[in-house]
């Protein structure tokens, strides 16, 4: 079977509606895939910042669901639960009349439809895109909703129904090397066991990577908001992830504490519109912010400072590690997740970490979406992370004062390509013409 057609569900689609990486990985894969000559619609929610028309090329086609005016107030799973309703309904109609070789739902957002459509009579395979760990509490869904769910999660049921489950080979690493905390272990669970059913298809973030431009600058334009770096002092170390402690920013804001008396500025990028947990004064003291940038501008604040720094908690992919790495930039990161696709790459330089401490630090992620303050939870990890914070500082001062250091960069022409046959797109689509058992 060749594939020609695709139906996605998605939250998010770069640049309708853009929340966080997310958004820029299925814009990639749907470009991708319609690269390939496969005709894509991207099923998305009438909420969106901006209307379709813009960059849009014939074969992707972006559906609009109207979601009801009320969701904007409801919680995070009614949202995801009713905005997967409205999907099936035009899934079930796009496989009535035009037809589609696969159906895939991306992220916690998408979940819900691979359990809404299980069990129903159709020909092509359902494909449940693992994005994120992130679980939503089941108090967020519907009683209906939660009577569907085989397991006690959303996630782990999506798991368990889907034809084929994506994700990358470090979750699955973690999932088989320690135990993930109580919340977490219904999905660690499921994943293991779609491993050994075959189900699974691993892919990397070099995968989904667009082509580094071979004579971009390094130069800060002015009038744009890279003009707030010149008061930066340098060396400076960028912190390019999404500015949560979810993310990274726990440990990040303790490696500043630290690099204050070394005269090594730690700099990170605020959203478009700060949370007010993040205007924490005692957490965020030492980190100069830059307002929020551009792809373009990013990469130049990744290309002027003396390495790039991920302190992830926990990653799907590790896609801002991997942008990073490719501009030619020294990235540093621990391996949890998606980041132990990281290894031999140009530039990218591990922070050890025991399998205790990312034990650690999944129990920390599973803290975080039980509280309402990140803050606080993190405060009771810090003492148990402080080894940990010691090894990353280590590591940036031996980056930051080593001969050279800012200057020796791997350049775009002469960083090894990735495999065309490892794109996210093409993947998939093997994947599909293959068919659910492998």
């Amino acid at each position: 079977m060749l594939v020609k057609s695709v139906t996605m569900i998605s939250w998010e689609l770069d640049p309708f509606h853009t929340r966080g990486g997310t958004a820029y990985a299925i814009r990639r894969l749907a470009d991708q895939l319609t690269g390939l000559g496969i005709e894509t619609r991207v099923l998305l929610p009438d909420c969106l910042d901006a209307r379709p028309g813009k960059n849009v090329t014939p074969l992707l086609r972006p559906i609009l669901l109207n979601m009801p005016p009320e969701i904007d107030r409801a919680s995070r799973g009614v949202q995801c639960s009713e905005f997967c309703r409205a999907a099936l309904e035009v899934v079930e109609q796009i496989t009535a009349s035009a037809g589609s070789d696969a159906v895939v739902a991306h992220s916690l957002e998408g979940a819900m439809f691979i359990v809404l459509r299980s069990g129903r009579r159709s020909a092509e395979p359902s494909v449940f895109w693992l994005h994120s760990l992130y679980d939503p509490p089941l108090s967020d869904l519907s009683k209906d909703h939660r009577q569907l769910l085989p397991l006690r999660t959303l996630l782990a049921s999506a798991v368990t129904m889907a034809d084929i489950v994506v994700t990358s080979a470090g979750i699955l690493q973690d999932a088989r090397e320690f135990e993930w905390p109580d919340r977490l272990k219904e999905l660690q669970k499921a994943l293991t066991a779609a491993s050994k059913e075959q189900r699974v298809l691993t892919v990397e973030s070099m995968g989904c990577l667009p082509e580094v431009s071979k004579d971009s600058q390094n130069r800060i334009i002015q009038y744009s908001n890279l003009e707030h770096l010149k008061s930066v002092p340098t060396p400076y170390v960028l912190f390019p992830g999404r500015p949560s402690v979810d993310k990274g920013l726990g440990i990040f804001a303790a490696i500043a504490e630290r690099l204050r008396a070394e005269n090594i500025a730690c700099v990170a990028v605020q959203r478009p519109a700060q949370r007010a947990e993040l205007e924490n004064p005692s957490r965020n003291a030492s980190i100069y912010w830059l307002p929020w940038l551009t792809q373009d501008e990013l990469a130049v604040a990744m290309r002027n400072a003396a390495c790039t720094v991920l302190p992830s908690i926990t990653e799907g992919f590790g896609l801002a590690a991997a942008e990073s790495i490719c501009q030619g930039v020294t990235t540093l990161y621990q391996k949890v997740g998606g980041h132990h696709g990281l290894q031999a790459r140009p530039n990218a330089l591990p922070v050890p970490l025991t399998t205790t401490e990312r034990a650690h630090l999944y129990g920390l992620w599973s803290e975080l979406f039980g509280s309402p303050d990140y803050w606080s939870v993190w405060a009771r990890y810090e003492i148990t992370l402080r080894p940990l914070v010691d090894k990353w500082v280590e590591a940036i001062r031996s980056v930051v004062y080593r001969p050279n250091a800012g200057r020796a960069r791997i350049q775009n022409a002469d960083f090894p390509e990735w495999s065309v046959d490892e794109r996210w797109g093409n993947k998939l689509r093997r994947r599909i013409e293959v068919g659910t058992s492998v």
